[in-house]
């Protein structure tokens, strides 16, 4: 999902829309990647008339970094540790180097087929570091707003995880935390602020935890099944909308750069396609094998001739 200014691009018929006001941002109107319709994503598929333009904006061509703000701790016992596994082995993975398609023309650089993330080790402490971790003991309340996300990236940055231009900041709620509008108008969004570290284009991502409240957002369940690969419903579906918001921010990571026509970006024109599955050790439908686990995450649109839903 992703934020389009409102002078800019014009929302696609299928896509949620809701007002966003992000600290001293412009108020923008946001279109995202909507719980599951199968009016619309019955097909699971994409034609290849379809077409992908550039529209003059940066692209994040040079090294990037991930990090991730885990914000509150009612997480479920595993739902941390298939997160950052997750992180770890989808850099350099078939199904995140289909961005390298991706470049900011005129020159020749394209996004990395990788990025950097270190992995927590050993018990996390609240309002500390870790890694490329960040915990937030509920900085910003229980109840959050758009304008409570940059926020919250602007505490993590404040209190130790660096500053960066060319890095997205994963923001993962606890299930516990009331998110405006989600599962009903979104699953996860995008977007950038300005105000967060001046001087800078700060890109991050909102992804919130469902528990097992928002079964539309699960690639699963809109699969018919109820079990998930890892066991674990929430963290599941989170790495489903990981890859659609991590594809998203670093080809159009300021909403300017790659979209189509009707504002869909890489990760919209292959919501809940996942190709071909196979079945993971506890009967799950999974699509890719990173590191130690099965996973099951959609497809990103391939920026070739004729384009295509892909994992490599």
């Amino acid at each position: 999902m992703k934020h389009k200014p409102v002078l800019l691009i014009m929302a696609v018929a299928s896509a949620a829309t809701f007002t966003l006001l992000s600290g001293g941002d412009n108020l923008q109107k946001d279109v995202g990647k909507p719980p599951y319709d199968p009016k619309v994503h019955g097909a699971r598929g994409r034609a290849s008339s379809a077409q992908i333009l550039y529209h003059g904006g940066p692209v994040m061509v040079t090294a990037n970094s991930v990090y991730v703000i885990y914000y509150g701790n009612s997480f479920a016992s595993n739902t941390q540790d298939i997160l950052n596994d997750f992180f770890v082995n989808v850099s350099n993975s078939p199904e995140y180097a289909v961005n390298a398609t991706y470049n900011q023309p005129p020159g020749a650089a394209t996004v990395p087929t990788n990025y950097a993330f270190t992995a927590p080790k050993g018990t996390p402490v609240l309002n500390s570091v870790n890694g490329s971790v960040y915990y937030d003991n509920y900085s910003q309340g229980k109840s959050l707003g758009s304008s409570s996300i940059p926020a919250i990236v602007k505490n993590a940055i404040t209190n130790g995880l660096p500053g960066a231009q060319n890095a997205v900041y994963f923001v993962i709620t606890s299930p516990d935390v009331s998110v405006s509008g989600f599962c009903k108008s979104y699953c996860a969004y995008h977007n950038h602020s300005s105000s967060i570290v001046p001087g800078m284009s700060i890109r991050y991502a909102l992804i919130p935890d469902p528990g097992q409240k928002c079964t539309g957002c699960d690639g699963n369940v809109s699969l018919g099944q109820n079990i998930t690969p890892n066991g674990d419903m929430a963290a599941d579906e989170m790495t489903d909308s990981i890859i659609h918001e991590l594809s998203e921010t670093v080809t159009d990571p300021d909403i300017s750069a790659w979209y189509t026509k009707n504002g869909e970006e890489n990760g919209d024109l292959c919501n809940y396609n996942y190709g071909t599955t196979y079945p993971a050790p506890n009967g799950a439908l999974a699509n890719a094998h990173l590191g130690k686990r099965d996973y099951l995450i959609q497809l990103i649109w391939k920026n070739v001739t004729p384009g295509v839903c892909a994992a490599q």
